[in-house]
């Protein structure tokens, strides 16, 4: 005897055996099992240069000079400041003012910058770093003042 199929089940066969590419789960791309093989890094001889303990890097370098400068601008301004005065009571020349000024704001610079340089190399920074810096800076001026 032979079984008549229902119209359910023949739809579903007709969906079931359709489906190989249509449904939504059949339309995604079928994964790699590796990724091609890629050629190796090229090799570079780096040579290692030795670090000294009194070597000053070039961030350092960098950081002295934008204290000097700093330095020179801050100390320069304070200077011309008290010259002024000088200037308005009529003891002091404008040219003095600003020769007086530019040459105290250098001393300043140096200093700064020297500080900067000796405390960057020495310590590694905080209240140390700092004392340094006041020390370091206080002597540089005291000799270029002299």
């Amino acid at each position: 005897m032979e079984t008549k199929k229902s119209s359910h089940e023949t739809s579903e066969q007709a969906n079931y055996a359709g489906a190989s590419q249509t449904q939504p789960q059949y339309q995604y791309a079928t994964a790699q099992q590796q990724p091609p093989a890629q050629a190796p890094a090229p090799y570079y001889n780096q040579q290692q240069v030795p670090f000294y303990q009194n070597q000053v890097p070039a961030a350092a370098a960098s950081h002295a000079l934008a204290a000097g400068i700093f330095g020179l601008i801050v100390v320069g301004s304070g200077a011309m400041g008290a010259n002024l005065h000088r200037v308005n009571a009529g003891t002091m020349t404008t040219g003095e003012a600003v020769r007086n000024s530019f040459a105290k704001g250098a001393v300043g610079g140096v200093a700064a910058a020297t500080a900067t340089a000796i405390s960057s190399t020495v310590t590694a920074g905080g209240l140390t770093g700092l004392a340094v810096t006041v020390a370091a800076a206080t002597g540089v001026s005291y000799l270029l003042s002299k």
